[in-house]
């Protein structure tokens, strides 16, 4: 039977059935019988089991609030940054980017729940919980705290030692338990300078109404120096007084009742950090977003210091109980705390130490 004939046949079948014996029919056809049995019938293909899909975690609405206006503060940054690279969306987080006004705002709206996660000193965490307040730090960025003093760099004041019989400056009149640590490692005490109540404005230096002012490093020398000015920076880190930086800052009742929330935030965050560290002039541009108008330059200034001071070999946002409980004696040794304190009240750190510890921060 000729192939052709064999071919209108099948074409009369039901299209099913003329699909199963089309190639039994053919085999009839005049294929040589070697032909046949050296080509098998191909099998259907099988189709690969379906992957599901990993079930994205669900939408949950916080606020954060920075503790003052924008700009390129490291704990700031991470925040700007895990927003518009989508590492909130990923973690399933809408976030509110707010900025404190002033008058430790951020503070009382986090104590009235009105706010989710905000920006805080470790000071501030440990004053807070001397009160009773329920407020735990979740994160440390500053592993040195972030204020100084800076003289003129012909003035001769090198170190705190120096101080002595000079005009000194403090702020928001509160002679700070930094400038006490220096004073008493030097040998000194009040009364061997002049204080002097000063304000926020550098030129009150620049005009030399003080010998020695306050500073935030990596905000005012960087506008000292662009002023003309010289200066010789004194960090009291380097002079033997324990201080820490920044920290996120929690509702103790957010870390207790909704520790995957405050987990999503910090990992969000905290892979930012790593993003931030290597590439810190795209971080500048993304913060230039929230911080309209300011200096790209003294931006990438603030935030290579914020940088440098956060840094740890094993992971930004980490801490040792030991660097916080020196910071809590300091500080009620020179009343700031009315007395000794257990410094682990004010922190918890276990959701960074875990993540870091499995590997989720890359």
């Amino acid at each position: 039977m000729s192939l052709r004939v064999c071919l209108r046949r099948a074409s009369r079948l039901p299209l099913i059935v003329s699909a199963l014996v089309l190639g039994v029919t053919l085999a009839g056809c005049g294929t040589p019988a070697a032909s046949r049995e050296a080509t098998p019938v191909a099998s259907a293909p099988v189709a690969a089991p379906a992957t599901a899909s990993p079930t994205p975690p669900p939408k949950v609405r916080v606020t954060f609030m920075a503790g003052f206006a924008p700009q390129e503060n490291l704990p700031f940054v991470a925040a700007y940054v895990a927003q518009e690279r989508g590492l909130f969306a990923e973690e399933g987080l809408e976030v509110d980017i707010r900025h404190s006004s002033g008058q430790d705002e951020h503070l009382k709206l986090l104590l009235t729940k009105n706010v989710d996660f905000v920006t805080g000193t470790a000071a501030q965490a440990l004053r807070r919980n001397a009160d009773g307040l329920p407020v735990t730090a979740i994160a440390l960025f500053g592993q040195r705290g972030d204020q100084g003093y800076v003289a003129r760099a012909d003035s001769g004041i090198k170190t705190p030692a120096d101080f002595k019989g000079r005009t000194v400056g403090f702020k928001a009149g509160v002679v700070p338990a930094e400038l006490e640590g220096m004073l008493r490692n030097a040998g000194l005490t009040r009364d061997d300078v002049k204080l002097v109540s000063v304000g926020f404005d550098p030129r009150e230096f620049i005009e030399k109404k003080v010998d020695v002012y306050p500073v935030f490093l990596g905000n005012e020398p960087d506008t000292i120096r662009k002023a003309g000015v010289a200066i010789t920076v004194i960090d009291p880190t380097d002079f033997g007084v324990p201080t820490l930086g920044l920290t996120y800052l929690a509702h103790s009742d957010t870390v207790k009742q909704r520790p995957d929330v405050a987990e999503r935030f910090l990992r969000a965050t905290l892979r930012a950090t790593k993003w931030i560290e290597a590439n810190p002039d795209a971080a500048v541009e993304i913060t230039l977003k929230y911080a309209k108008g300011a200096d790209a330059a003294h931006q990438r200034f603030l935030l290579g210091v914020d940088l440098a001071n956060a840094k740890r070999a094993d992971g930004m946002g980490r801490a040792t109980p030991q660097a916080w409980q020196a910071l809590a004696d300091l500080l009620v040794g020179f009343k700031v705390l009315p007395k000794l304190m257990d410094a682990k009240q004010a922190y918890d750190l276990s959701i960074v130490d875990r993540l870091y510890d499995t590997q989720q921060i890359r």
